[in-house]
């Protein structure tokens, strides 16, 4: 018997660029700043352009940077953005405005922060499988140093053991199916968190953690430019 042939899965990439960045001391969004002769959304987009594993990509931005990230997509020829849509209150309003545009035959939905340019291609397909088997996965590394939790007058009251604890970075990948639940539920219950996982958790659904980088930092401060430089000339 011929055993059936896997089809690969539609997989649809939302590009969160409607943070404004006010860490980076900078008169514009930290993700029109340049390193290596190129701005930070051009770095993110092109690893997806590149990837086969992607086919579509929907970048979500504030109204006064659509024409930026259209003009980033046209300079560097990044042909898979379906659209590049407006923003909501909060980075959780903007990712639920960009569910919206998701091609309704997509499979899986990867969310990830425009402002983390140094994302690999193995990052990208740890998160796909990991989404493929448990429908959530998050890329996160070991945290390396010792955390302390506080009471309100800073005096520590705990330390959590570090072997449990990772940093959360993104791409985070879902089933479409799930997602879309996950926003709508948060929405309809005024639900707020600092990522999607979070939402999905809301659903008493678990969240895959798969091998992340390292590298793949956000650029949220002037030194995360000079490191994201170093990084890509290694």
């Amino acid at each position: 018997m011929k055993q059936k042939k896997q089809t690969k899965p539609f997989v649809s990439c939302i590009i969160a660029a409607a943070g404004k960045g006010s860490r980076m001391q900078a008169d514009i969004n930290k993700i029109f700043l340049e390193y290596s002769d190129m701005p930070v959304l051009a770095h993110t987009l092109l690893t997806f352009q590149h990837s086969a594993l992607v086919d579509e990509i929907i970048i979500v931005t504030s109204e006064c940077d659509l024409l930026g990230c259209k003009d980033i997509t046209e300079e560097f020829e990044i042909t898979k953005v379906k659209t590049i849509t407006v923003g909501g209150a909060q980075r959780q309003d903007s990712v639920r405005n960009a569910l919206h545009e998701v091609s309704e035959n997509a499979d899986i939905v990867l969310i990830h922060d425009a402002a983390r340019p140094l994302v690999t291609e193995a990052v990208i397909q740890n998160v796909i499988d990991g989404a493929l088997v448990y429908q959530a996965a998050a890329t996160g590394v070991s945290c390396k140093n010792t955390l302390k939790v506080a009471d309100d007058e800073g005096l520590i009251t705990d330390t959590p053991d570090r072997s449990h604890l990772f940093e959360i970075q993104t791409p985070q990948g879902f089933t479409a199916e799930l997602i879309k639940k996950a926003h709508t539920y948060a929405y309809e219950n005024q639900l707020y968190g600092t990522d999607d996982c979070y939402l999905v958790e809301q659903l008493g659904h678990r969240v895959k953690i798969v091998d992340g980088d390292y590298k793949n930092i956000k650029i949220t401060t002037p030194e995360d430019l000079l490191l994201a430089e170093l990084f890509s000339r290694a």
